[in-house]
């Protein structure tokens, strides 16, 4: 088998290196068995088993089998990723590259007091998913979830957001907290604070009810895995005059 897998690696490199040179090769069962093709696609990742795909026919067809992105899923996102599909006819190069997205709307995230009073879902036409979420007032804020298979890399943590006469009462140190936070000993974690100084200055210069992009700092994964998003607030009062439309890990 590692004979094989040896001659698929290198048939590759040779297609890459020169592909004028490798016309007349041919992708037969004698050449190199579908199991050993499939065995050597299952350590790609997704954009690379793509880019294989436009080589030649044989590995076309390699390239389109669902078992094989399916391995891919299971690799990169955990068997966890396939249980929460709610198809029983998964499109599993479909899923993987929806689980590969960089972006995550605000609406999918884990709300606290999203009662329709304190924080509330608005459809607005500006938003790029139809919906936003809106802190109207709060002294307890906790938004949070996660992005999957998060490849290694150095990343800006981006927000689309807006602010509507925004305010955070408290002493002058109270502050909302923008974090990303790598799974442990796969990464550091970033963790922006913004006290209501912060956020008015930002409302002055973007103007008042006016969608932007507000970069949080960035940060670094080390190894593939979940990265936890997570925007914060104890604040000894109240704060509001928030929206937010969605976040987006941007790679450096």
């Amino acid at each position: 088998m590692m004979a094989f897998l040896r001659k698929g690696f290198q048939l590759i490199r040779d297609l890459q290196k020169h592909p004028s040179e490798c016309q007349d090769v041919s992708f037969d069962g004698a050449n190199l068995p579908d199991l050993a093709a499939e065995r050597i696609a299952c350590f790609l990742d997704g954009k690379d088993l793509i880019n294989l795909g436009k080589t030649c026919k044989f590995w076309n067809e390699v390239s389109q089998k669902n078992i094989i992105w399916k391995t891919l899923v299971i690799k990169r996102f955990g068997r966890q990723a396939i249980s929460n599909s709610k198809s029983s006819q998964i499109e599993y190069k479909m899923l993987y590259f929806d689980l590969a997205k960089s972006k995550k709307a605000a609406t999918a995230f884990q709300v606290v007091w999203l009662n329709g009073d304190y924080l509330e879902k608005v459809k607005d036409k500006e938003s790029e998913f139809g919906e936003v979420i809106q802190l109207n007032t709060v002294c307890w804020l906790q938004i949070n979830e996660f992005f999957l298979g998060v490849l290694p890399g150095k990343y800006s943590l981006v927000w689309r957001m807006k602010l509507d006469r925004v305010y955070v009462n408290g002493n002058s140190k109270e502050a909302i907290e923008f974090r990303a936070r790598p799974e442990k000993g796969c990464g550091n974690e970033l963790c922006s604070k913004w006290t209501e100084n912060d956020l008015r200055r930002a409302e002055r210069r973007h103007g008042n009810c006016k969608w932007y992009l507000q970069a949080m700092g960035n940060f670094e994964v080390t190894a593939t895995c979940k990265v936890y998003i997570e925007i914060k607030g104890r604040i000894s009062f109240w704060c509001g005059g928030i929206a937010w439309d969605y976040v987006e890990l941007r790679p450096l």
